[in-house]
């Protein structure tokens, strides 16, 4: 076991533009996320992220989602779903019976992501479109705005569909700073559609510690197929410290942004083995392990990470539907907490992401990295062939995005 994380004060900002994405694999004995009042909220938020990354490894190509926005997401849908549509939701997202305790988390993990995320920027989008026309409770309004920092906007699906996705894409696109465009894509809903439900996020991060100036270069990554391709592989140009783990399995690091309370988590499996295999393998008591073991200690190390960007446009009504939840996407959902009877129902559900990982566009780097005294030849972090990685909150563990990077040169 070994441990890595490069670190210096200032630096060459790395972009991190998303709405999701992540990673993981098996080694260490099952250990707990520190017993704190957040302990239970973050486990809930991050259930949805382990399922649906356990079924991208049975994909190929790159992944990446947030498993946080779509906790949020759901989590305002789940507020007005009743009887067995709500049942369906528990058994998917892990949501507790209680809704007067499940707001109380909603609030709760939006506090403390916004003061993880300060010295970056984050933004989380959640939304319910209905069609003009179609009256929801003042008292769902108000409990969308104070507990789900949401909103519910009306469109007319009815008159023009297109016009309507273009509102919807353009609504969103503005509240997420212009980083997250074209949530819906062209033919996604249609004259029929009465209610439609949006997820997106956006974080920008530098990171705080620097690449070398000039270290990046064109050089070979390794895809799963053994194809070789060529990339932009960033360099830290000397041995710096971060926290690292190694085992016959993978290698893991962990990348620090400014602030501090965020950071990056970045799985390569050993040469030969699957970065698929690796996401698969993810669990709440697998990834407390690592950051056990992340923590133990900083390690100087050589570090070599790609250059991408990274975006997905998932369909969320097909893809949880098949974790089981077919009710809420059909006529026969009871969303009735919404607008007081039966009736209106999602059609749609869609969440759009982007990620961008680069040595922090231009500006030099200002400050020094700091290194312990060389005892023994560094280890190596050369990320040239698939790998998983996921950002998070360092304290509680909160999984804003998780993804798998198969190839630097394509998007999903």
């Amino acid at each position: 076991m070994k441990n890595i994380i490069y670190r210096q004060k200032w630096g060459r900002r790395a972009l991190c533009q998303a709405a999701a994405a992540l990673f993981f694999c098996p080694l260490f004995a099952a250990e707990s996320l520190p017993s704190s009042a957040m302990t239970q909220p973050v486990e809930r938020s991050n259930t949805i992220g382990f399922r649906l990354n356990a079924r991208a490894g049975e994909a190929g190509g790159n992944s990446f989602f947030s498993p946080y926005a779509l906790y949020s997401a759901f989590s305002m849908a789940y507020d007005c779903a009743r009887e067995n549509t709500a049942a369906e939701m528990r058994s998917v997202f892990g949501f507790t019976e209680d809704r007067e305790v499940h707001r109380r988390e909603a609030v709760q993990l939006r506090r403390r992501l916004i003061k993880a995320a300060r010295g970056a920027e984050f933004r989380r989008v959640s939304a319910f479109w209905y069609q003009k026309g179609y009256e929801l409770l003042p008292e769902y309004e108000a409990v969308l705005k104070s507990s789900y920092s949401a909103s519910a906007e009306t469109a007319d699906f009815r008159s023009s569909a297109e016009r309507a996705r273009a509102a919807v894409n353009a609504w969103t696109e503005k509240q997420t700073g212009g980083l997250v465009a074209g949530v819906f894509e062209p033919g996604s809903v249609t004259q029929l559609t009465r209610l439609a439900l949006v997820s997106a996020a956006a974080f920008k991060g530098s990171w705080k510690i620097a690449f070398s100036t000039g270290g990046t270069s064109e050089q070979e990554f390794s895809l799963s197929s053994g194809e070789k391709v060529t990339a932009q592989l960033m360099f830290s140009g000397a041995p710096v410290k971060i926290n690292y783990f190694e085992d016959e399995e993978f290698q893991a690091a962990g990348l620090d942004y400014l602030g501090g309370g965020l950071r990056m988590l970045v799985l390569l499996p050993g040469p030969g083995k699957s970065a698929a295999a690796l996401g698969k393998a993810l669990s709440q008591e697998k990834l407390a392990a690592l950051r056990t073991a992340l923590s133990a200690r900083l390690e100087p190390v050589l570090l070599y990470l790609p250059r991408f960007k990274i975006s997905s446009s998932r369909d969320l009504a097909a893809e949880l539907s098949a974790l089981g939840m077919p009710l809420a996407f059909s006529e026969d959902a009871d969303y009735s907490g919404m607008t007081g009877r039966k009736g209106l129902y999602l059609q749609k559900a869609a969440q759009k992401v982007f990620l961008e990982v680069d040595e922090g566009g231009s500006g030099t780097v200002r400050g020094k990295v700091k290194m312990a005294k060389r005892r023994k030849k560094p280890p190596v972090f050369r990320a040239d062939r698939p790998f998983v990685f996921l950002v998070e909150d360092k304290l509680t563990g909160l999984i804003l995005f998780m993804g798998r990077l198969e190839d630097p040169n394509r998007g999903v």
